[in-house]
């Protein structure tokens, strides 16, 4: 039986240094830093669509800086290279070789299968969503909280989340994504947990569609290092000189 606290105003405690965040935020910060080992980092990524028994295969590499923002570089397959994405704030844009300056686009769009492009270029939950209830249950005999998520900009992909945490360790479990009418888009489970930089953090996040239900995705995460970029990394005008 679900146990729900609904957050009906926001309890704020003033200290020294400001306001120290509502239990939600404090639980949805520590799935955050789960999911992304630092504010600056590097990782490959790898999605694989099926549809109808047929697959397609994508690569990246990703490039993040103080979690607002990123650049996605295009990998794979060959015909891809020199195409990247880049996002800053609320703001998204893709770039190709050949067109003379960057194409204003939303999170929204699909990038391939379920995936969308807000999932590949945004790491973290808390920039893009509040949390407005938690709530406790259990699920395969583990006990969880579920924070109800919603949008808190534009650049948010989702109109809200229902994100399903363990308990024990914080380690996100399953997120349920909603447009911003209400319709149920997509289920995602985030799997394959692996020791990366200190923490165990999920290297897999495998993605139902649940308007057609025989199309999937999967999100592969690889080769983490932190690390700092050059602020031109995330400067639309330097995406030209990219290869």
């Amino acid at each position: 039986m679900e146990r729900i606290i609904f957050l009906f105003f926001l309890v704020l405690i003033v200290n020294n240094f400001g306001f120290a965040l509502s239990p939600a935020e404090e639980i949805l910060k520590k799935v955050d830093e789960i999911r992304a080992p630092s504010k600056h980092f590097v990782c490959d990524l790898e999605i694989i669509s099926r549809k109808d028994g047929k697959k397609i295969t994508k690569k990246f590499k990703l490039f993040v800086g103080d979690e607002t923002k990123s650049l996605v570089k295009f990998l794979y397959p060959p015909a891809d290279k020199g195409k990247f994405l880049l996002m800053v704030g609320e703001n998204l844009w893709f770039y190709t070789q050949g067109i003379r300056k960057p194409i204003r686009i939303t999170p929204q769009q699909r990038l391939l299968g379920e995936v969308s492009n807000g999932d590949v270029a945004r790491v973290v939950y808390s920039i893009d969503y509040s949390p407005v209830s938690i709530s406790e249950m259990e699920t395969d005999n583990k006990k969880m909280y579920k924070l109800q998520l919603v949008a808190k900009c534009k650049s948010a992909a989702y109109g809200k989340i229902a994100l399903l945490i363990e308990k024990e360790t914080f380690n996100p479990y399953k997120a349920e994504f909603y447009a911003i009418s209400g319709k149920w888009l997509k289920t995602a489970y985030y799997k394959n947990y692996e020791l990366i930089l200190g923490k165990k953090r999920p290297t897999e996040m495998e993605i139902i569609d649940e308007l057609r239900k025989n199309e999937s995705s999967i999100m592969k995460y690889s080769n983490f290092e932190i690390k700092r970029f050059p602020d031109y990394y995330f400067q639309k005008t330097h995406l030209k000189y990219l290869r």
